[in-house]
């Protein structure tokens, strides 16, 4: 992975809380004493950007801890040839 490919999730992530942060606050001036349909439809656009969030979030933790992993992986590989090199590449593993 890129860092690219993060750079595109967090501008989203930003998005998504940029918008957040609006809707949230018309939210709060609602008055539950007579109808406000526009109000309404900010809390539900307030609901799909932490939807969007957490499904950019889920995204990026998924390739994270793929890549983390990948490297685990060759960092052990690393380790097992240096110690193949030291043991002059005798034993079960040669």
């Amino acid at each position: 992975m890129s860092t690219v490919d993060y750079d595109a999730a967090l501008s989203a992530i930003r998005n998504h809380v940029d918008g957040l942060g609006i809707w949230l606050a018309i939210w709060e001036t609602r008055d539950d004493s007579k109808a406000q349909p526009e109000i309404r439809r900010h809390a539900n656009d307030a609901v799909d950007a932490i939807d969007g969030m957490l499904a950019e979030l889920t995204s990026v933790r998924s390739r994270l801890v793929t890549e983390i992993r990948a490297s685990d992986d060759a960092t052990a590989a690393r380790v097992d040839a240096m110690l193949r090199d030291q043991r002059g590449g005798t034993g079960p593993s040669s």
